[in-house]
């Protein structure tokens, strides 16, 4: 079973009651796996080996190897024209622990944190495991998911110690424009808040401009960027992501990494060095993307055209349609994979807002997603008729 799909919902006896059901069946098409469906490119893997071969395979620095954490500021400072340090660059053991790191750093017991919704499970699950309160944000009614500043505004109270931005958005694939950045970056400066910004979809984006909380660097000391190479290398197994903390956040951060990590797999962070320097890589990157871009478009046309509603995201690896039934997201998407054999995620998993909706990934041929897409229609059909 999917790893994600267990977190994605706190209790994922569901998805193990129709995967029971399903088994692995070459039938059922697996639309619930939230990773990119390429292999990793040859020339990553020939560098591994290279890498392995050179005897890279110790501990490095806790921090993650310099040259790494130079290169992705370089890498941010070109595109955004901010002054990040490689010592604000920490790498780390994927996404999911810059993540845990980053609150864990911040919040204390009684604390609140605002999460607009739907959004990624673990800020939720994160903040309230660290004893957290959790503020959750419904997205602009009627907005195809448009971040709510207002909303955010009305949250924000006086234990708010961190908002969190995700863009593109897990897992409606909303991009947050500028001015909506730039508002929520002004509210957490008056209320001295965090804004962390989890940033792992950037290059997922279709044709909109993207704005990235390294933009506002120079501008507010308390943002927090958390960023993983597992999407666009397609090295999720690798375990590789990184931060990036303004220099006061740095020791507590080191801190945590140097007891639960000690540092980031070695022989990921030199493959992510060369994938980082390699405008060869950096295409296969962008074709990879475009490929995405397609799959979208193919899977949100029949969907619509079969009936089943869904807002055309402007980024992300996933679609996130309205459920035309009048049943829970749950039910729904536990009766679709056990009598269609289309493995989806229930909207009820990412909080306020994602109820009446399920996730679906990109991750398949426009000719497998375009079955998936006769599969749910055909559902819907039978389940209204009954």
């Amino acid at each position: 079973m999917d790893k994600e799909m267990q977190h994605d919902d706190g209790d994922d006896s569901w998805v193990m009651k129709y995967f029971d059901n399903i088994g692995n069946s070459e039938k059922v098409i697996n639309l619930g796996i939230g990773e990119p469906d390429f292999d990793m490119f040859e020339p990553l893997k020939e560098e591994a080996e290279r890498v392995i071969r050179r005897g890279l395979n110790k501990y490095t620095m806790t921090a993650g190897i310099v040259e790494l954490r130079e290169a992705i500021a370089e890498a941010y400072n070109g595109r955004w024209g901010v002054d990040i340090g490689p010592d604000n660059v920490i790498v780390t053991p994927g996404a999911s622990s810059a993540l845990f790191m980053s609150l864990a750093s911040i919040i204390r017991p009684g604390d609140y944190v605002v999460i607009p919704t739907p959004s990624f499970p673990s800020f939720k699950a994160l903040t309230q495991i660290l004893g957290g309160n959790v503020v959750e944000v419904e997205p602009l009614p009627e907005s195809d998911f448009q971040l709510d500043v207002g909303g955010v505004r009305s949250a924000l109270r006086e234990k708010s110690v961190a908002v969190i931005l995700n863009s593109p958005t897990n897992p409606t694939g909303t991009v947050i424009d500028e001015l909506a950045f730039s508002e929520v970056v002004d509210l957490c400066r008056r209320s001295g808040a965090y804004l962390i910004s989890d940033e792992v979809y950037e290059r997922f984006v279709y044709g909109v401009e993207y704005t990235s909380a390294a933009k506002y660097w120079g501008e507010y000391d308390r943002i927090v960027i958390v960023n993983s190479f597992s999407k666009t290398l397609a090295m999720t197994g690798w375990r590789l992501g990184y931060m990036i903390v303004p220099q006061h956040l740095k020791s507590r951060v080191i801190r945590l990494q140097a007891y639960i990590n000690a540092c980031a797999p070695s022989v990921a962070q030199y493959v992510a060095l060369y994938a980082l320097k390699s405008s060869e890589v950096q295409k296969m990157i962008d074709e990879k993307v475009s490929e995405y871009w397609r799959r979208r478009d193919v899977l949100h046309r029949a969907l619509n055209t079969h009936g089943v509603s869904v807002h055309l995201p402007k980024g992300g690896i996933y679609l996130f349609p309205r459920i035309p039934l009048p049943i829970d997201s749950e039910t729904f998407c536990n009766r679709l994979a056990k009598e269609a054999g289309v493995v989806t995620i229930p909207g009820k998993a990412f909080g306020k807002g994602g109820e009446k909706h399920f996730r679906i990934t990109l991750s398949a041929s426009p000719e497998r997603l375009l079955e998936a897409a006769e599969k749910i229609a055909s559902f819907v059909e039978r389940a209204r008729s009954n």
